[in-house]
């Protein structure tokens, strides 16, 4: 009886150690793949990191181009593309909801860079469009809509090719009754094709082509 007892006691104890070190094998290679794994994945993030830091630092960062009705003119409101992050943005697209026109029905949409895209955009650089006296605008707007405004779809890639999209909404009505300086009330009464202006981007000061005086033979008038 003693030495079955002794002899069944000691193959428990057997079985007991074996399942312990089995236990401690599996525990051991557990812990191994998750250390494992988790190397893998600090590897992987941190190779991700370089890449984007090495992305941004050949395009200058990301871009972000805004379409906007500019105010800075008033009376007079531009319709301006401008790209306002530290990054250049290429292969640049418009999707609008509807038609961009003047007070004298000049759709301003329908302008080239508008239709076909712009194929680079500087940071900081922008390209603006005269739209219309702001008075003018308003009103022919009320009468005419979009009372909700025009949404503008932009598509465009950062320099090694990466795709962003933004969406605005130009609505000048958001501005009725908006008061200005008289002063600042232009010589001419806009309307029609607008007028092509050239900006120096140092001094952000406009200027307009040279208007010939005098005779057309270049003589001088008498």
């Amino acid at each position: 009886m003693g030495l079955e007892s002794g002899g069944t006691n000691r193959s428990k104890m057997s079985e007991d150690v074996a399942i312990a070190q089995i236990v401690t094998a599996v525990t051991t290679v557990f812990y191994a793949a998750v250390f494992a794994i988790g190397y893998y994945l600090i590897v992987k993030g941190n190779r991700e990191t370089l890449r984007e830091m090495r992305e941004e630092r050949l395009s200058g960062g990301r871009p972000q181009v805004i379409v906007e009705a500019s105010l800075l003119n008033l009376p007079v409101v531009e319709l301006a593309v401008r790209n306002v992050s530290g990054g250049a943005a290429r292969d640049i697209t418009f999707e609008l909801s509807g038609p961009i026109e003047d007070s004298s029905g000049f759709v301003l949409s329908e302008l080239r860079y508008l239709r076909e895209g712009i194929p680079f955009l500087g940071p900081g650089e922008k390209i603006r469009c005269l739209w219309d006296h702001i008075d003018h605008l308003i009103t022919y707007l009320q009468e005419k809509g979009p009372h909700e405004g025009v949404d503008v779809k932009v598509t465009y890639k950062d320099l090694p090719g990466e795709a962003y999209t933004t969406e605005w909404r130009i609505n000048p009505l958001l501005y009725e009754g908006l008061r200005y300086d008289p002063s600042q009330l232009p010589q001419a009464p806009l309307g029609g094709p607008p007028q092509d202006v050239s900006m120096d981007a140092r001094s952000d000061r406009t200027s307009e082509p040279p208007r010939n005086s005098g005779n057309k033979d270049g003589g001088q008038s008498h």
